[in-house]
């Protein structure tokens, strides 16, 4: 039996090249938070988390839709799987730091037809090592950058569940809203049905004008027409429910007496401050995750203009030799140092552009954490807004309401003409109206605040998101 056996200076060249230490970049994020948000809020201001916010609406049918959601929404289950994929590919990136082992085996089958010796079967059989230390880090720095993206796709999901339950919530309003709007039109109707009579009572007594009636009835008549695209309005607010639970447009069925007020909200959670929306929020967790990637990706790149090092070997046994010798074992390992020289620049470009993605990186931060707190002061404006405009609204339609008794009440008698009357009636027709579209648009304003401040799977909770994601 011989044995080759090559020795390198491996552990040399590593003590060596371990001195080749690459220091941390540092990428400045210049963001200066408020203490508090401009605008007053209409709850209480606390550290605490906009977790479930949706039950403050206590409205069954919508938790129900939203927990519905969260686990059959396709965009979800896709985003989900994607995200299993990039959970391999970090596995895979983890392989880099171990030695990889292969085997092999060459089988050769000859004889000598003139001499008539018979058919012999000769060949090896071995396993071959590949090995590089990662003398400079920078497999593991690829695993650290690696582990950042699964991270940021991780709080992708839970940032797509956060607006999907908005989504859900703004779609539901709006099946409530068309609902409202189709219960008020039934009750102006009524009304309209009622002042029609009384003014034909008068023509056919001659106490009132033709003129009188028809404008009555045109009043009426386009009331009616508003029903059909009401009905279309709910319709489509129905198919996107269906969809946005993972069913076909139209699947879902509600029952209309169940739909024919808008959602009040009466008790939810506190509004975060602007440090705890920041550490919270998983959109602008993402963008930090990605930041933190690209940061680290730079030091990966410098590693590629320090020598690299690589222990290839392997071993094999030959057998079956015709000429009887015997079999022969082989035993190699050896060290390569790969020193870059001079490449025009490439190596040092690559890290120049990874350096401006960090800094790109360190922007798009900056971009989420704005955004964020533009839409909570936006939303904060909005409802302090609508709610002034609702109460003045409300007192607005008493005082309808009060003007039309009056003129009812003086027209029957025939003190009052049926222009004044018809018009207190469109004045409380329009009033009963804005208070409808007032209030919907009031529930969608807090929904929108609240899915801004949604925390989601909170820093507190990683276990929870874990679970939730795969």
């Amino acid at each position: 039996m011989n044995t080759t056996t090559t020795v390198s200076m491996a552990a040399l060249l590593s003590a060596v090249c371990s001195a080749c230490a690459i220091a941390p970049e540092q990428i400045a994020v210049e963001t200066t938070l408020p203490s508090d948000y401009q605008t007053e809020s209409v709850v209480q201001v606390s550290e605490s988390s906009a977790a479930d916010w949706w039950l403050g609406f206590n409205d069954p049918e919508l938790s129900s839709l939203i927990e519905l959601a969260q686990t059959d929404n396709l965009d979800i289950q896709e985003t989900l799987t994607q995200l299993r994929a990039t959970y391999a590919l970090t596995k895979a990136i983890r392989s880099d730091l171990f030695p990889t082992f292969d085997g092999f085996l060459d089988n050769r089958l000859g004889s000598l037809l003139t001499s008539g010796i018979d058919p012999s079967l000769t060949g090896s059989l071995g396993a071959s090592m590949s090995f590089n230390p990662d003398i400079t880090g920078r497999n593991k720095n690829r695993l650290a950058a690696a582990q950042a993206d699964y991270l940021a796709a991780e709080l992708g999901v839970d940032n797509l569940r956060r607006l999907i339950r908005e989504a859900v919530a703004l779609q539901y309003i709006e099946l409530r809203r068309a609902g409202a709007r189709l219960a008020l039109l039934q009750t102006t109707l009524d009304l309209q049905q009622t002042t029609l009579e009384i003014v034909e009572a008068r023509y056919a007594a001659g106490l009132s004008p033709k003129l009188d009636v028809d404008r009555t009835r045109a009043d009426y008549s386009r009331t009616r027409a508003q029903q059909s695209l009401i009905m279309a309005n709910r319709k489509q607010a129905m198919y996107a429910l269906s969809v946005l639970t993972g069913q076909l447009p139209g699947a879902l069925e509600f029952d209309d007496a169940l739909t024919d007020q808008i959602p009040t909200f009466s008790a939810g959670a506190a509004v975060s401050l602007p440090a705890d929306l920041v550490r919270r929020r998983p959109d602008i967790r993402a963008a930090a995750a990605n930041l933190e990637s690209e940061i680290i990706s730079i030091r990966v790149e410098k590693s590629d203009l320090l020598p690299s090092l690589q222990l290839p070997g392997s071993i094999s046994a030959g057998y079956g030799d015709v000429s009887g010798s015997a079999d022969e074992i082989s035993l190699s390992l050896s060290a390569l140092l790969d020193i870059p020289l001079f490449d025009y620049g490439r190596r040092q470009a690559e890290v120049e552009a990874q350096r401006a993605r960090a800094k790109a990186a360190a922007i798009a931060y900056r971009s989420s954490v704005l955004s964020a707190l533009q839409e909570v002061e936006g939303s904060l404006v909005q409802i302090s807004a609508i709610q002034q405009s609702l109460d003045m609204q409300l007192e607005s339609v008493r005082s309808s309401e009060a003007a039309y008794d009056q003129l009812d009440a003086l027209y029957r008698e025939g003190l009052a003409s049926f222009i004044d009357v018809l018009d207190a009636q469109r004045t409380l027709i329009s009033s009963r109206e804005s208070i409808v579209q007032t209030e919907a648009n009031l529930a969608s304003a807090i929904v929108s605040l609240y899915a801004a401040l949604d925390a989601g799977c909170s820093e507190v909770a990683e276990s929870d998101c874990s679970a939730q994601s795969l």
